[in-house]
């Protein structure tokens, strides 16, 4: 496809971010991609954000009718962003894969690591897919990832996350039938609320190896799924962490901390602090006596602010048009595969709890990750059979 094409674009789900994607195509911020279609519109929605619908612009009531009129040729598409509940995402990502149509798909994947391996594997391969995970282009996790990444400061020895700012009331649960159940929401806390904290984890800091974990349902508020999940982590170098969230805690806090050889890294919402050390931490570690047996080592503090990116969103449906038409998925930001990541990690943590044992990380394309994925999933439908009626 030619970089002076523009690409027509079907959004799936006209709900919060669906709005928001529209919106945003309207508006003429993404030069290589206009607004063509879309599904499931909620004229209470688009009053809150005092978004306005082209009259021509083609409305279906599902993404089922959005498709059928595809197959019939009333409609043409080169690209769908899909913004539906994350239980659709992996049907809907697959029917437009089968009719050659290029993929933006919200976060997560789905409820299971097995739905974003099987959107990996029946992706052609002239097509373009990714994932909205906008936090990516912020410039502070940027720097955050630069840093550790780039060997300076040595290798990660503790990785400390506490994201508790995450609150919500009873009203919040109860304001739609889905939210806080099993069997249509798919989890709590970390399904919903933490999928971009375990992305950047895992983006800044490498996939960890093995979990033990506690997630605690309804603990604060009268639902079946977990609003409070502490998880300990190991890494491969050994390196260890602890991530906990809740939607119970107020005020609540957002620390990331990551210690490692040479200095320490602490990011909070206004500010990112860094240390470095004078020397290698070991020197200091294996030196001979000198009488000194508890000095600190003595290092250098820089700070920078917390910057976001105030148009992540624009910054993300503007990379997928520019890697469709340049046909080069190796500039997505968050391409196809990054999907399975998070997935694989908040399975792990959600396993550990219901076993209340370690459980290894499987690595990706192996048999053990076959085997974790059953477990996961029969497990999970257990619960979903325990679910009360909504």
């Amino acid at each position: 496809m030619a970089q002076s094409q523009r690409l027509k674009a079907g959004i799936l789900g006209m709900g919060t971010m669906g709005s928001k994607y529209a919106a945003i195509l309207l508006a003429g911020k993404v030069p290589g991609m206009e607004l063509a279609a879309v599904t499931r519109v909620k004229q209470e929605t688009l009053a809150a954000i005092h978004l306005t619908l082209p009259q021509t612009l083609p409305i279906y009531p599902s993404a089922e009718e959005l498709f059928s009129a595809l197959d019939r040729g009333e409609l043409h598409l080169d690209a769908v962003i899909i913004a539906t509940p994350h239980r659709f995402h992996e049907e809907q990502a697959l029917a437009a894969m089968k009719r050659g149509i290029h993929v933006l798909c919200d976060k997560p994947a789905g409820v299971f690591s097995r739905q974003a391996r099987t959107l990996e594997e029946s992706k052609p391969s002239e097509l373009i897919c990714g994932f909205v995970f906008q936090q990516r282009t912020f410039p502070a996790y940027q720097k955050i990832r630069q840093l550790v990444q780039g060997g300076t400061l040595g290798k990660i020895k503790r990785v400390s996350w506490e994201i508790t700012s995450w609150y919500r009331t009873n009203a919040y649960y109860q304001s739609t039938a889905w939210r806080g159940s099993w069997k249509l929401d798919g989890g709590g806390t970390l399904l919903n609320q933490c999928p971009h904290n375990l992305d950047l984890l895992q983006w800044i800091c490498g996939m960890p190896v093995r979990t033990h974990a506690f997630c605690h349902n309804g603990k604060y508020h009268p639902i079946e799924v977990e609003d409070e999940v502490t998880a300990y982590l190991e890494w491969g170098n050994g390196a260890t962490g602890i991530f906990t969230a809740s939607t119970g805690e107020a005020p609540g806090v957002n620390r990331l901390e990551i210690a490692m050889d040479d200095g320490l890294i602490i990011c909070e919402p206004e500010e990112i602090r860094v240390c470095r050390l004078d020397r290698p931490e070991i020197e200091y570690r294996n030196q001979p006596g000198t009488g000194q047996d508890f000095q600190v080592p003595p290092g250098t503090w820089e700070s920078f602010p917390m910057e976001k990116d105030p148009d992540a969103y624009t910054t993300l449906l503007h990379n997928f048009a520019s890697a469709v038409l340049s046909s080069q998925e190796a500039d997505l930001i968050a391409p196809w595969a990054e999907g399975r990541k998070s997935l694989l990690l908040s399975n792990a943590i959600y396993l550990s709890s219901w076993k209340d044992e370690t459980i290894q990380i499987p690595v990706p394309n192996s048999l053990e990750e076959k085997k974790f994925e059953q477990e996961f999933e029969q497990r999970f439908e257990a619960l979903c059979n325990q679910s009360k009626p909504l």
